[in-house]
């Protein structure tokens, strides 16, 4: 249930709860009414002349139990139409001037419409009662045929106390109903929040807190559409992109790279404070009437989350809750994201020691062993050559070793698995070490989910990219170049394109016939070799265009 749903739910509640209590109120008006008709019968029985004062008790019977009988009906028309109560007040002016006037015993039983009118209208409408009874009042006393004008002054002035403290009661007790309510509702946003700070906290990883947000979002908090996207420290750029709409379709990953120095996410984590998206933001997503929540720990930025809220749901109350979510969101995440670093830093560092002692161990000792075998090679070279031959046999086969070692040291480096975020910052170093004083302009695109290809599948693609880049940067002459990755259907898709000099591709793979790991042939063995593809199409001053699929599944 959606916390718009919610608030409905409650509001329909209330709404109940309001009318109920009405009804009770409506009823002990009307025991109220039937207990003022005491007096009157109690001074027909004392002085049983006179036939007006009969029929006056009679007619207050009447419209004391018509009124009883329809209290349903009249309770709801009442409060639609607060102007009957000038019927029920005439009538009652009538009872005092046929009664006595001033003298009447009708004068408490007059006191029950101003007490509704406190009860249900609270005071304005007590005090806009009691004033349109002023008139009436006074006309039924001058009617009579006598006039205590201290009596009257007396009822006159506890007509409007009386009115006015039901009144007053009435107002307080609804800004009590209120206040209560709106502690109901904080209570249950306190809920919510920890709740769903609960569930965060027990995240195995990042993308799982990612979607345990954009999940509360789209479905607790009646958001249309959300996206969150992480901050690249290294590049001071926000990539990383999830994202979730209403109807329950999920985003797929993206590496969109979005700058910290746009203007409203550059407001947004200086002011610490929702932006609205009032100019569309460089990613490919549409959010109209869209909110930007920085996400900060502390003072260092961690994310942001992009969200479209229905117009009824655009509360500063709801923008307020939003936001401590956003708080307790980033909170996880920095704690995450420290934890893997520090674990990280934990990992290379005991790496490092493993490889400084493997290579001790191993590479170091038949090294020493070949120098050593060499010298006293080299001095027994000019006594005895035949006697050193065995010698070199063995250094020749200890090198070989050693190169075995090596290439082994170096499979041994790359990592089983790693992030498309990582794949690229990877690409981008090794294209600044290569590029140098070269004017190329490289530009990485990287979708789909990059996590479902093998790693023996990363590997070729991350080496058929390092070798296009190094073609490009010594043979292409290129002031551009693209290179995407598209991951869909279990098919992984490399483009590289550059708008270079181009060339004649059945000249260069014959020139490049014979190459073991480098160049283009190099290329298509490895996309073969994974049951793929490699097509290359340049032309002389055309640019060129290499494309590789692969199954994203394939061999590790």
């Amino acid at each position: 249930m959606t916390l718009t749903r919610i608030e409905v739910v409650v509001v329909g509640k209330m709404g109940v709860a309001v009318a109920v209590h009405h009804h009770q109120l409506f009823r002990l008006l009307l025991l109220y009414r039937w207990l003022g008709l005491v007096p009157p019968l109690i001074a027909l029985l004392v002085d049983p002349f006179g036939w007006l004062p009969l029929g006056v008790l009679l007619t207050a019977v009447l419209l004391t139990t018509l009124i009883t009988l329809f209290s349903t009906q009249l309770n709801q028309q009442w409060h639609k139409r607060p102007w009957l109560l000038l019927f029920d007040l005439l009538l009652i002016a009538i009872f005092l001037a046929s009664s006595g006037g001033w003298q009447s015993p009708y004068t408490l039983y007059a006191f029950s419409p101003l007490i509704a009118a406190g009860l249900f209208f609270q005071l304005r409408g007590a005090l806009l009662a009691t004033t349109a009874w002023l008139p009436l009042y006074l006309a039924a006393v001058i009617l009579a045929p006598s006039v205590n004008w201290l009596t009257t002054t007396i009822n006159l002035i506890g007509f409007y106390l009386l009115s006015g403290s039901f009144g007053y009661a009435a107002l307080l007790l609804t800004r009590l109903r209120h206040s209560d309510d709106a502690l109901a509702g904080s209570h249950r946003d306190l809920e919510l929040i920890h709740d769903l700070t609960a569930s965060l906290h027990t995240a195995a990883n990042v993308d799982e807190v990612q979607a345990q947000l954009l999940t509360a979002l789209t479905t607790q908090f009646g958001c249309e559409q959300a996206l969150l996207g992480l901050v690249d420290p290294e590049t001071e750029s926000i990539n990383s992109w999830l994202g979730q709409q209403q109807a329950g379709d999920d985003y797929l990953p993206h590496v969109a790279h979005l700058s910290l120095d746009e203007p409203t996410v550059m407001a947004a984590l200086q002011s610490e404070q929702p932006q609205r998206l009032t100019d569309p933001l460089p990613l490919p997503w549409r959010m109209d009437n869209g909110l930007l929540l920085p996400l900060l720990w502390g003072r260092q930025p961690v994310g942001i989350v992009l969200l479209t809220l229905p117009n009824e749901a655009d509360s500063p109350t709801r923008l307020h809750l939003l936001m401590a979510l956003a708080r307790q969101t980033a909170v996880v995440l920095g704690m995450m994201q420290t934890r893997l670093r520090r674990a990280k830093e934990t990992a290379v560092q005991t790496e490092r020691a493993r490889i400084a002692l493997d290579i001790h161990d191993t590479v170091s000792q038949s090294l020493f062993g070949i120098v050593f075998t060499l010298d006293g090679s080299l001095k027994l070279l000019d006594k005895n050559p035949q006697a050193i031959r065995p010698e070199l046999e063995w250094a020749l086969q200890m090198a070989e070793e050693v190169r075995q070692n090596i290439r082994q040291f170096i499979h041994d480096l790359w990592q089983e698995e790693i992030s498309a975020q990582a794949f690229e910052a990877d690409l981008r170093r090794y294209a600044a070490d290569i590029l140098q004083a070269n004017n190329l302009l490289v530009q990485f695109d990287i979708r789909g989910d990059f996590t479902a290809l093998s790693p023996r599948a990363q590997r070729s693609l991350y080496r058929i990219c390092q070798e296009s880049l190094t073609n490009i940067v010594h043979h292409a002459a290129a002031s551009e170049a693209r290179i995407c990755v598209d991951v869909e259907s279990g098919v992984a898709r490399l483009s590289v394109r550059d708008n270079g000099q181009g060339f004649e591709p059945d000249i260069a793979l014959a020139r490049d016939y014979g190459d073991e790991h480098f160049g283009l042939r190099g290329m298509i063995e490895r996309s073969r070799s994974l049951g793929g593809s490699c097509d290359i199409f340049s032309q002389p001053e055309a640019g060129t265009s290499i494309v590789i699929e692969i199954p994203a599944g394939g061999s590790a």
